[in-house]
């Protein structure tokens, strides 16, 4: 490496040769741009020193525009948010308790609460109302009123409902939904489906067992309601987040299934994946099925190193699975 010599950057040396760079350019003769930028002698700083005060700015900065002239608005009181934000969810929880004695399609009272409220509010509102979903009637129109909002909720609101509402209600209870609820949570897979997916799919995906209908609707939402622009996120995330169990090896083989293009890296990742989950799954013929059908949708845009490790993790198979997995590595080598 080269040396310096000592001090050669000093400090003051640097603010000379700044102040006669300045001077040549305020002297320049053919009138240097920069001229403007440099205050003559005569300029001094105090010339242009107010108190704040002198600028007479209201006290709050919050304007109103009328035309050409402008008036503060007076935000309301602390008292009279929170008052219309207890008389929202307390209309809200009222609708909810009086969803079977109203007409299928009338407007829930109070929904436009999510609308309104900030993140800090959610979970106040969540805890306040689970003791109004009393059956999975109020739960669809829950889902329905929520998919039918004019404004779209923000992520984050949506993300919140779906982990404290929707998901206990839905995929944590002891009995099969019915097909009318679980439909419902396909339409709203498909509207806010970041949220779906990080709150429903990879946290079912790390329960031990799910209800028959509950896991075909799982299956369904990933194979045919799941937006082309979130296989990927989806792949990535339960690779990162959900257990190797059947259900993850089902739920990841009708995504590969889609035959979405993935990124190299996320190829890599699987590859990885299915490398480390092989041994104790030697015997699974659910991930024989999944390795099986990554092979055949991306078989041939994955590299010698990566066909190598498919080849291993299929000479470790233990299953009836085992000749036709063999079959397809065979044609890759090749």
């Amino acid at each position: 490496m080269y040396k310096c010599e000592e001090n050669l950057f000093e400090v003051k040396d640097n603010e000379l040769l700044f102040q006669e760079t300045c001077e040549k350019l305020k002297k320049h003769p053919f009138e240097s741009p920069w001229k403007h930028c440099f205050p003559t002698v005569e300029a001094t700083v105090t010339d242009f020193v107010c108190a704040v005060h002198d600028l007479n700015f209201q006290k709050r900065n919050e304007f109103k525009n009328f035309g050409n002239e402008y008036s503060e608005i007076s935000p309301p009181s602390k008292n009279i948010l929170h008052k219309e934000f207890e008389m929202q969810l307390s209309l809200l929880k009222e609708s909810l308790m009086s969803v079977q004695k109203m007409p299928v399609d009338e407007h829930l009272n109070g929904i436009e609460i999510f609308n309104n409220i900030c993140f800090s509010q959610v979970y106040v509102v969540c805890n306040a109302l689970q003791t109004a979903f009393s059956n999975e009637i109020i739960v669809v129109a829950f889902l329905n009123a929520i998919l039918k909002l004019e404004k779209s909720l923000s992520l984050s609101i949506a993300n919140a409902l779906i982990k404290y509402i929707i998901y206990p209600q839905v995929f944590q209870i002891k009995q099969n939904s019915s097909r009318t609820l679980l439909a419902a949570i396909l339409k709203l897979s498909e509207t806010y489906t970041k949220p779906v997916i990080d709150e429903i799919i990879v946290p079912c995906l790390n329960q031990l067992s799910l209800e028959s209908l509950q896991l075909e609707t799982l299956l369904k939402m990933v194979k045919c309601n799941l937006p082309h622009e979130y296989v990927s996120y989806c792949i990535k995330n339960i690779l990162e987040h959900a257990k190797p169990i059947d259900n993850t090896f089902s739920v990841l083989q009708n995504l590969i299934e889609r035959k979405f293009h993935l990124e190299n890296n996320l190829l890599e990742n699987l590859t990885q994946k299915i490398e480390s989950w092989s041994l104790d799954n030697k015997k699974n013929v659910k991930f024989t099925k999944l390795v099986i059908g990554i092979l055949i949708t991306y078989g041939s845009e994955l590299d010698q190193q990566q066909i190598t490790v498919y080849d291993d993790v299929i000479k470790h198979n233990e299953t009836i699975m085992k000749r036709a997995a063999e079959n397809v590595i065979k044609q890759l080598k090749t």
